[in-house]
């Protein structure tokens, strides 16, 4: 139900919901398309260094009021999607950058990442009861954990890393999907206990976030870093405040949505414009390039990467999308959708959560696509695209359990055919994680 769920907007004032419905009345009797955006209202919420961004030929797109680049147009090609439910013009310009990324180094801006501070002597044991991993003890440490619905379905998907001990007590900073921070602050408001034993505050705005990313993203951030970035001195999956440049507190996360060698760059705001002048002088030697969503959305189908709101959904339990490895049933807490799952494991994952290769043409498959396995229907895709570094069109989606074997023909619709497809293993990109890990 997130796609009229009234949360979704990001932005409340009466003004800007006049707009939005008038925008979609007018859309009611019209062609609707993949990747479509709209204009009414825009920009409503912008990043500090969205000049900068305008000039290196960003074409924008808007996800929860913030304006994010879609992709960027080099000089002389024209700044303008042309909708199609076939590959349109961006697809080329995406694969370019996608090979930056993958190749060389990349830097995207995604400051509308949501952003909380939780913290208190009782910080620990909440958190511990809300989400289904553990909550990570050690300082600089982080995990990714999700709130659950009775169900056992994901209701909310945070990346958790324990900062410093603060003047009350524990510390954890939670990054969360942008979309969902409305609805994920309403629950954790609601949840929170009201005896003082737990603080909570949203630094959404007061943070802005680059992500830098690629074989070369060390090098540059060295450049820069008054720390030890190398591999022993700042490995994977951890998190700290280091000076960075002008900045004295960026708080560096070594982990992103792409799975290439890279971290987040969570800066207070003030210093964005800044950061993304030094990152892109540092990274110039090394032919950086900046990087937009399409190819973000790229990358992650190549890592078989879950997406909140589409392939992480109120239908499928986290075991079926196949992230039991994020769920501890023998901790202490009993977290929500706990029973629920225990019982479906007792009688069975009734879907799995598949990687599909697609042999398409000019038309790649987006979602919802049907999966056919021998004539009939045997599961639906929930994310598709082309993954350019693989050079696959791949789909992510469920598929029953007693059908989903990796190696197994399938056909999956789309547009007008059904095209010959196969269950592949999952992150068909560095399935070993070697890069994340360099």
């Amino acid at each position: 139900m997130i796609g009229v769920d009234p949360r979704r907007f990001g932005v409340v004032s009466k003004n800007f919901a006049k707009i939005k419905n008038e925008e979609a009345y007018e859309h009611v009797f019209v062609n609707h398309y993949p990747m479509e955006e709209r204009g009414l209202g825009r920009p409503a919420k912008a990043p500090p260094c969205y000049e900068r961004l305008d000039r290196a030929g960003a074409v924008w797109g808007a996800r929860f009021g913030w304006e994010r680049p879609n992709w960027f147009a080099p000089e002389g090609v024209e700044r303008k999607d042309e909708y199609s439910y076939r590959r349109s013009n961006w697809f080329a310009h995406v694969g370019n950058e996608v090979r930056t990324m993958r190749e060389r180094v990349g830097l995207m801006e995604l400051s509308s990442f949501a952003k909380y501070l939780v913290e208190g002597p009782g910080a620990r044991d909440w958190l511990d009861g809300m989400v289904a991993n553990n909550v990570p003890r050690k300082v600089s440490r982080m995990t990714l954990a999700h709130a659950l619905n009775p169900s056992g379905s994901v209701r909310s998907e945070f990346t958790i890393l324990r900062l410093p001990d603060g003047l009350y007590g524990e510390r954890f900073y939670l990054v969360g999907p942008g979309a969902a921070h409305d609805m994920d602050w309403d629950i954790l408001t609601r949840r929170v206990p009201r005896d003082g034993s737990v603080f909570l505050q949203d630094l959404t705005t007061q943070y802005g976030v680059f992500v830098l990313a690629g074989p070369q993203a060390r090098k540059v951030l060295e450049k820069l870093a008054d720390a030890d970035v190398s591999n022993a001195g700042f490995p994977w999956l951890t998190g700290r405040d280091i000076p960075v440049g002008y900045c004295p507190n960026v708080r560096a996360l070594r982990v992103n949505f792409v799975g290439s060698l890279g971290w987040e760059l969570h800066h207070p705001i003030e210093y964005q414009n800044h950061l993304y002048d030094a990152l892109m002088d540092a990274g110039a030697e090394f032919d950086i390039g900046p990087v937009g969503m399409r190819a973000m959305d790229s990358m992650r189908l190549e890592k078989s990467y879950r997406l909140f709101g589409t392939d992480l959904n109120a239908e499928n339990s986290v075991l079926e999308a196949g992230l039991d490895r994020f769920v501890r049933f023998g901790k202490n807490a009993d977290f929500t959708g706990r029973a629920a799952l225990l019982k479906q494991k007792e009688q069975g994952v009734p879907n799995v959560y598949c990687t599909i290769e697609v042999d398409a043409d000019d038309a790649d498959p987006f979602g919802n696509e049907p999966v056919y396995i021998d004539g009939a229907v045997a599961g639906r895709g929930t994310a598709g695209g082309y993954g350019h570094h693989v050079g696959k069109s791949l789909l992510l989606g469920y598929v029953r359990s007693d059908a989903a074997e990796i190696g197994r023909d399938c056909e999956v619709r789309v547009l007008d055919r059904r095209r010959p497809a196969r269950i592949i293993a999952e992150s068909p990109y560095d399935p070993e994680n070697a890069a994340l890990r360099s």
